[in-house]
């Protein structure tokens, strides 16, 4: 397993800036577990991650209300957000949850992943950020089996 990656972002601007190069990289069927307090950046880094594959950053939002967004680019990216929901696995497979982690020609985000509770996605990338500054965040990657 590859060794945890930690970038320090000292604006939005940087934050998107790196979302943009790994969407640049990003191997079809990857999944991304965000983690983060309320305003630390994950949909920021969505949204640079999203322009990294062709889609149009203003776009992408968070579908805190719709829960699920789809976007069409290089890959396909499923945007999602379990800010509103309560861990429950009858809730994954009502959302079709298993059946969008498994295609294998997107990549997917998932905003609030410590929700997810004991769904099991397989191998994805934990993505956190840290507020370290008014503007400032530690971003972590790291590879991991859940």
């Amino acid at each position: 397993m590859p060794e945890p990656t930690t970038f320090i972002s000292k604006s939005p601007e940087e934050t998107f800036e790196f979302g943009y190069k790994v969407g640049e990289e990003v191997a079809p069927g990857t999944i991304f577990l965000l983690t983060g307090d309320l305003g630390a950046g994950k949909t920021v880094f969505a949204k640079g991650l999203a322009a990294g594959l062709g889609i149009d950053p203003a776009d992408v939002a968070s579908p805190t209300f719709t829960l699920i967004n789809e976007h069409k680019g290089r890959l396909r990216l499923y945007h999602i957000d379990l800010y509103r929901l309560e861990p429950s696995s009858d809730t994954w497979y009502s959302l079709g949850l298993d059946e969008i982690i498994s295609e294998p020609n997107s990549v997917v985000i998932i905003e609030w992943a410590e929700r997810l509770g004991n769904f099991s996605v397989g191998k994805a990338t934990d993505l956190s950020i840290e507020i370290v500054s008014e503007s400032g965040r530690r971003i972590r990657l790291s590879e991991t089996y859940r």
